[in-house]
């Protein structure tokens, strides 16, 4: 059985380096890329199973951006996508996947800090409803 590709599209690279870490540890190919044209080039032609977005990367919104595209394109539109932010302290403003998932067109919605177990529960979780 392959390994799943998970494509990490962040600029933080803290989290980045925590976050690949326990994704390569937990059995997980892991993508960087650090904005979100490179994440859209990296969708392009590595064709990941699963995205983990900033919601802030060159400007505070480009990770709904991103989203969009990849959820308006028939060929990505059922990669699942987990978006991972800390708005309330960076925006002023806090989201949730129930209330706002319909209009950020992501999957799923987590705010950091995040540990690695919740970070690997939330991708199998997203990865699981795919198959379903």
């Amino acid at each position: 059985m392959s390994k799943k590709r998970v494509l990490f599209v962040d600029n933080d690279i803290d989290f980045v380096n925590q976050g690949k870490e326990a994704l390569e540890n937990s059995g997980f190919d892991v993508i960087l890329a650090s904005n979100s044209r490179e994440g859209l080039e990296r969708v392009n032609f590595e064709l990941p199973d699963i995205i983990l977005i900033s919601l802030m990367l060159e400007k505070h919104d480009d990770g709904f951006d991103f989203a969009k595209a990849i959820k308006a394109d028939p060929r990505y539109k059922s990669i699942p996508i987990l978006m991972v932010a800390a708005p309330a302290s960076e925006v002023g403003c806090d989201f949730c996947q129930e209330l706002d998932g319909y209009w950020m067109k992501t999957d799923d919605f987590i705010n950091k800090p995040i540990t690695d177990e919740e970070l690997i529960k939330r991708v199998n979780d997203l990865l699981k409803n795919k198959k379903a």
